[in-house]
């Protein structure tokens, strides 16, 4: 499946679901398929746009319509006028990795009235070393600089001139407004790939960077541990284990492809293989049989057993919902996937309703969350969104024409250029690279730093539920004193209980809207949430008391939209 196609598929699913949230039944919107959509996005692309005009023809923001590599400034063209920029960042004064944004204004931007939803992804991303040091060339002009790391920071937000050969230095220091390690809490990537997935070593991702940038990466969004999960290979393990640190727990990981899912072999130092036969020879009986065996040598070997993005687009690498009933075999669900945003029509939203189906016949599989990043620096979609938005423009100039000739692929089109590309557009620029989605995990602050920060530990966690999903907010839940993945006792002997006891500590960088309490039968209750900003975050804590809700699970999400949003694991009603 080429991106295009793949961006289109997604784009179509989430219009639907749109519609479907609005209560909207449109026979074209719910007809329409990826191939077909394609096909008139390459004849508008070819007839009615001219060449000289398009976007991706002119001398853009990084100089060139290529992958904007952070560690290869040669990509820029050379005869675009550069600048130099350094940036520090620091935690009390020391030198610490972190995440730095530059946003390029475009003509009729300034600071005051920037909003990066603008039409036009001019995001270039880049990161501070382990020592917190960033020097890298910018073509010249004024731009809007964010610097961050993670959850538990302010947003910091800057502007800066760059002229041409000049240089323009830049310090901060990072307002950490909570630290979630002291309270037991740490957060982590389980899904990430590097060049070890790439044709230079037996794979077909496009993916160039090495185990040492995936961890710089990782560390600056703020994460403790995280897993290198390449395809078809285990060669990174040694690399990938060389870069623990202090502060950094490598785990090694594979993810194990086969005809009809993808397999996550966590904490395994042998290459588990799954044996795809020939066509003829694959039937249900020996796959089944097959995933078995692959999950009992992942836990036999003291790995963790996850199934990833079990409702993907492409068939080979989405769960076969023939064999829901054998989801068992697993100890982890991967329910959010930072490849595509968490909204209603999306592949992640379809894994979200099956995560809720095995919950309710019983199965609790704690959830997690995966960027499944191949690309730190986040620009894939640079070039896609500016050919869609080329496509539009022409689609508006030649509307009447086009909708004669082509009548629903225009509503499509059009519908998907109002109602999502804004938000995708957000979702580029603010949710992808490493830790754009995180799992936190819970740990015995009592227990010594060497018995909980390893990956036995946390993987151990993470099979318990001990843990919530993440791209922003930090949601901290007890239920009767229980936080997920516990049992709550409903009654004790003849005593049973009446009310249940939820704190809620809710802290976020950027302003939420909702706070939901669920079960696996659906919404039980949804608050409004308000407050305003202090010290660099908003806090929406609160106690509730609620009646016991018709259900064996609950659980807690709070989100403002896709870009920023937390899911909890549940905590167990035995009643």
């Amino acid at each position: 499946m080429s991106k295009e196609t793949k961006f289109l598929s997604i784009a179509i699913g989430l219009l639907q679901g749109i519609y479907k949230d609005e209560g909207i039944s449109d026979k074209s919107v719910a007809s329409m398929d990826a191939d077909r959509l394609y096909k008139y996005v390459r004849v508008v692309n070819e007839s009615y746009i001219d060449p000289a005009h398009k976007r991706t023809n002119e001398v853009d923001f990084a100089g060139k319509n290529d992958r904007n590599r952070f560690h290869n400034n040669g990509i820029i063209g050379p005869d675009v006028p550069l600048g130099n920029v350094f940036v520090e960042t620091h935690f009390s004064g020391a030198g610490t990795p972190a995440q730095v944004k530059f946003f390029k204004l475009l003509e009729g931007e300034d600071t005051g009235n920037f909003d990066r939803v603008n039409g036009k992804i001019t995001m270039i991303r880049e990161m501070t070393g382990f020592d917190g040091c960033l020097f890298r060339k910018l073509p010249v002009g004024r731009y809007v600089v964010e610097v961050s790391k993670g959850c538990e920071c302010e947003i910091i937000t800057d502007d800066m001139e760059i002229a041409e050969g000049g240089l323009t230095r830049k310090s901060y220091e990072l307002n950490r407004f909570v630290n979630l390690e002291g309270e037991g809490w740490i957060s982590g990537e389980l899904h990430h790939h590097c060049v070890y997935s790439s044709p230079v070593f037996g794979g077909d991702d496009d993916v160039v960077e090495t185990p040492e940038q995936v961890a710089n990466s990782m560390m600056a969004m703020g994460l403790a541990y995280g897993a290198l999960s390449d395809h078809h290979i285990i060669l990174s393990h040694p690399a990938w284990k060389a870069n623990k640190r202090s502060n950094f727990v490598p785990i090694i990981s594979k993810e194990i492809s086969t005809t009809r899912g993808h397999v996550m072999a966590m904490g395994v130092p042998i290459d588990v293989i799954f044996d795809i036969p020939d066509e003829d020879k694959r039937t249900d009986e020996y796959m089944r049989n097959e995933f078995v065996r692959i999950t009992d040598e992942i836990k036999e070997n003291g790995g963790l057993a996850q199934i990833n993005h079990p409702r993907d687009l492409q068939k080979s690498i989405s769960w076969n919902p023939d064999f829901e009933d054998m989801l068992d075999i697993f100890e982890t669900m991967e329910i959010w996937n930072g490849s595509n945003p968490m909204m209603t029509g999306s592949t992640n939203d379809a894994a979200f309703e099956l995560w809720n189906r095995c919950l309710q016949r019983g199965l609790f599989l704690p959830a997690t969350t995966g960027s499944d990043t191949h690309n730190i620096c986040a620009d894939d979609y640079h070039i896609l969104f500016d050919e869609i938005m080329d496509v539009l423009d022409a689609i508006k100039a030649n509307e009447k024409e086009l909708s004669e000739k082509f009548a629903d692929e225009t509503k499509v089109m059009l519908e998907i250029g109002d109602k999502l590309l804004p938000i995708l557009e957000k979702w580029a620029e603010t949710n992808l690279t490493s830790g754009c989605v995180r799992t936190y995990i819970n740990f015995d602050v009592a227990e010594p730093r060497e018995n909980t920060h390893n990956p036995e530990y946390i993987m151990e966690r993470l099979r318990k539920g001990r843990s919530f999903l993440t791209n922003g907010p930090i949601l901290l839940t007890k239920v009767n004193g229980k936080i997920p993945g516990h049992n709550v006792r409903l009654s004790e002997g003849k005593k049973k209980v009446d009310k249940l006891n939820i704190e809620v500590r809710l802290l976020a960088n950027r302003k939420l809207k909702t706070f939901e309490i669920r079960t696996e039968n659906g919404l039980v209750k949804e608050l409004p949430l308000r407050g305003s900003k202090k010290n660099g975050f908003y806090d929406y804590s609160m106690d509730i008391e609620e009646t016991i809700p018709d259900g064996n699970y609950l659980y807690f999400i709070a989100k403002d939209d896709c870009t920023n949003l937390a899911i909890t694991n549940p905590v167990i009603l035995n009643r």
